[in-house]
């Protein structure tokens, strides 16, 4: 029976409607919202914030832009020069309203556990938390949406010497 229960309340996720509103406030003053495993699927690509505050996607010369990548209930982190796999073990919403997932790291046999929360009400943004809840969240965009954002290459002349970059 205690196997049965992340079954069944992975079925009761997916037979919920979604990211609907909770009708609990956060701390924050902000409403909560719920998910499913559904609503992660997919590729998520950081955003990197200007000083204006608008955000892009940053790719530099010398590792990938990070990202996460959901396919069922496997999760891939692209960290910038490596990447790590991990099996999707159980998930709930904790009481500030954000996504806790407990999984098992493939790489380092080890099991972990990230945060995730929505950061717009109208579209697929999350913040990431890699590192703990005292670290600020990584800004990551939905593959869907990343039309939106403008892509900077780094010059490779700021990574190497002897690089040649079409001009």
């Amino acid at each position: 029976m205690r196997n049965l229960y992340p079954l069944f309340l992975l079925l009761a996720m997916a037979c919920s409607s979604g990211r609907q509103e909770n009708s609990e406030k956060s701390a924050a003053g902000t409403s909560s919202t719920s998910f499913t495993l559904s609503d992660l699927q997919g590729e998520w690509q950081q955003l990197t914030e200007q000083d204006d505050g608008s955000y892009i996607i940053f790719r530099p010369c010398d590792a990938d832009n990070m990202m996460v990548q959901v396919n069922s209930d496997t999760l891939m982190i692209g960290w910038g020069q490596d990447a790590s796999f991990a099996l999707i073990k159980s998930f709930y919403i904790d009481e500030a309203g954000r996504l806790v997932l407990s999984v098992h790291d493939q790489d380092e046999n080890l099991a972990k556990t990230y945060y995730m929360q929505w950061e717009d009400d109208n579209e697929p943004i999350t913040g990431w938390f890699f590192f703990g809840l005292d670290e600020r969240p990584v800004r990551m965009a939905h593959e869907s949406i990343l039309y939106n954002y403008t892509v900077v290459q780094q010059p490779c002349s700021e990574c190497w010497d002897d690089c040649e970059e079409e001009e």
